[in-house]
């Protein structure tokens, strides 16, 4: 099967897609064209993603657009000075399908005074500008192919085929240039190289070692100074290499000098104990939070507050898959500070023992103890979490119902406040100890508790 066939029965897989054929029947002056992530997903094999969908229309007005994808589905403009909308076929939801994007050809020249931010350009759509124009803007050779559908051909003015072949992450034109023209592309270039497990080409490799410090670069705006690339973007960037492949990810932050720009108390820190990253080898992909939490935890509870910010890790939404919670990184790292041990553990009230290792929390915990060599304090948080589920007959996805509740404390006589929770962690801790086995014994408890506190 020729890679034109490729992608073409991949495309008929796609029941949004189904207004392709209808679209070329309809209008034979028209070109079409499937462009970026789809056609190099295609083109390797992985399997395509709805918003990975982008379509680029040449050789008709924006009205005619406008009139015939509006029969179709829900059609918006989104950049009117360059012509992109978002389309939803009809019969589909966004819970289904995200937008697919329909633009016209465009080209784009960094505006007067551009920083490097990554709307610092002066876009220009044409209906009647070349398809390979429209690919010469985008950023590296492997997203900028297109698919027409109606010839059925490649289109690959910039040899990314043969860079996908290759394995390999290359730059539009001069690498250098191009990152100038939007800063945040050098951490595309390496999420692209982590998820793909791609090298990155010499040429384009070295300017993002001459320049990602740029990426700090300030700018006035309304009379205060602000990042030229936004802390949003960069922690984007990070949080997705970090959650599909994060041992690549942080060597690829070694090699680019990204420790030293973003998270320079990491890279003091390596700099004098070559060992210290040691322990991120092993993390495998969707072990992102961990991975994090690993890097950090040389900072005290301060300065990883401060690197939590200044990276704008934790800032996708928080319905994303490949979000990374910050205070979840910053209590892993304050567990892994308290010199937990065995003995610790085995010591530890079980009220405190619950909160700490009976939740996602304690896995994410554990699995942490476990890649910095202390696997014994790992399995004895294991083996004690499963024989307070054995005691009470649950499983690791139930949760043990308490005896008491802080009325019931109240009512016993305990005044409101912090005696409050004291009395209901006594009461638990000796609840999943199997010393307390029923509500009349809890509430017995419960009253000679308060008699010993007053």
């Amino acid at each position: 099967m020729s890679q034109e066939e490729r992608l073409q029965q991949l495309l008929r897989e796609q029941d949004s897609l189904f207004w392709i054929e209808d679209f070329l029947t309809e209008h034979p002056e028209a070109g079409l064209y499937l462009v970026g992530g789809a056609v190099r997903d295609g083109l390797l094999g992985r399997k395509m993603r709805t918003i990975d969908f982008d379509f680029v229309i040449k050789g008709l007005a924006p009205e005619r657009i406008e009139s015939w994808f509006g029969a179709f589905g829900k059609l918006s403009l989104v950049g009117q000075n360059f012509g992109v909308y978002k389309f939803l076929p009809t019969g589909f939801t966004t819970e289904q399908i995200e937008f697919i994007d329909i633009a016209l050809p465009r080209t784009e020249a960094v505006s007067s005074g551009a920083l490097g931010g990554y709307k610092d350009f002066d876009i220009q759509s044409d209906p009647n500008l070349s398809i390979e124009d429209d690919l010469a803007r985008r950023d590296f050779t492997i997203n900028a192919m297109a698919f027409d559908l109606r010839e059925k051909v490649l289109v690959d003015p910039f040899n990314g085929q043969i860079d996908l072949e290759d394995r390999r992450i290359r730059a539009v034109g001069n690498p250098a240039e191009r990152f100038q023209e939007d800063l945040s592309r050098m951490l595309r270039a390496l999420r692209f190289a982590a998820e793909l497990h791609f090298d990155i080409e010499e040429t384009t490799s070295q300017a993002i070692i001459n320049h990602i410090a740029e990426v700090n670069r300030l700018k006035e705006q309304d009379g205060k100074q602000v990042f030229v690339v936004p802390r949003e973007t960069i922690g984007a960037e990070l949080a997705k290499a970090l959650s599909r492949s994060p041992v690549r990810a942080i060597k690829e932050f070694v090699r680019h000098n990204v420790l030293a720009t973003l998270l320079p108390d990491i890279q003091r820190i390596v700099e004098v104990d070559q060992r210290y990253l040691d322990p991120l080898w092993e993390v495998r992909a969707g072990e992102a939070t961990v991975t994090l939490a690993l890097l950090l935890r040389g900072l005290s509870y301060e300065t990883l507050r401060e690197a939590v910010r200044f990276t704008g890790l934790g800032t996708l939404p928080r319905d994303s898959a490949r979000r990374i919670n910050p205070d979840l990184v910053v209590w892993l790292v304050d567990r892994l500070h308290t010199g937990l041990t065995p003995q610790v553990i085995d010591e530890m009230p079980a009220s405190a023992f619950e909160k700490q290792f009976m939740n996602g929390k304690g896995e994410l915990l554990n699995r942490s103890l476990e890649l910095l060599g202390h696997g014994d304090v790992a399995q004895s948080a294991r083996d004690r979490r499963q024989n307070i589920e054995s005691r009470w007959l649950v499983d690791s996805d139930e949760s043990i119902a308490p005896l008491v509740s802080g009325n019931d404390v109240l009512s016993a006589g305990i005044e409101s406040g912090p005696k409050v929770r004291l009395a209901l962690d006594h009461i638990r801790s000796l609840q999943l100890d199997g010393k307390l086995m029923t509500r009349e014994m809890a509430l017995r408890e419960l009253k000679q508790y308060k008699n010993t506190q007053d």
